[in-house]
């Protein structure tokens, strides 16, 4: 009896690979950049409408016009503090990542989205990739983010990250789960420059 719902569970778990494989083959992943700042602004506020329900129209409002407005990408992306990665499949983004960039060796993971119908695919993990080359090209040690959703951080221990705090109530009243994973060892010539 258990022979056959373990084989029946291997089928299911090779056609969600092959279906990630699949989509991932026509996924294309770039750097966020200010010439293609306005394919993305449109995406970063539907997805955060659509996927962080937890934060509520008003706040998503703020976050649009305030503290990730079209202004302050021009002067973070442009200034180098921000970087960044656009996934597209075709000429179309589905999903983003915006992250800090190096201080004292570590970058800060500030923002991830995919489009509904792209989630569970493997984007958000080749985003984690990428940020790895990008930070270990850079000299840096550590990815840090924080996730608001208890119900991902299997998805990250999956990634390699390590649960390293929890704040209650924290950014906005929501309660925070904090994430690291260390990727090389610290080089104070890199962070003292």
């Amino acid at each position: 009896m258990r022979g056959w719902r373990f084989k029946i569970f291997r089928y299911v778990r090779f056609a969600e690979f092959l279906r990630n494989e699949d989509i991932m083959s026509e996924v294309k992943i770039g750097k966020l950049t200010l010439e293609n700042l306005d394919e993305f602004l449109p995406i970063f506020k539907q997805v955060l409408e659509e996927g962080f329900p937890e934060y509520g129209k008003d706040l998503v409002n703020f976050f649009v016009n305030k503290d990730f407005s079209k202004e302050v990408f021009i002067e973070k992306v442009g200034a180098g503090e921000w970087l960044g990665w656009l996934a597209k499949i075709e000429d179309k983004v589905v999903g983003f990542y915006v992250v800090d960039n190096l201080y004292g060796g570590v970058s800060y993971g500030t923002l991830m989205g995919v489009l509904k119908d792209y989630r569970g695919q493997g984007i958000g993990k080749n985003f984690f990739k990428v940020w790895e080359e990008e930070v270990k090209d850079l000299g840096g040690h550590k990815l840090m983010f924080i996730t608001q959703k208890k119900e991902n951080l299997p998805i990250f221990f999956k990634c390699g990250f390590n649960q390293e705090g929890f704040e209650e109530k924290s950014w906005f009243g929501l309660d925070c789960w904090l994430l690291g994973k260390i990727i090389g060892e610290p080089r104070p010539e890199v962070f003292l420059k």
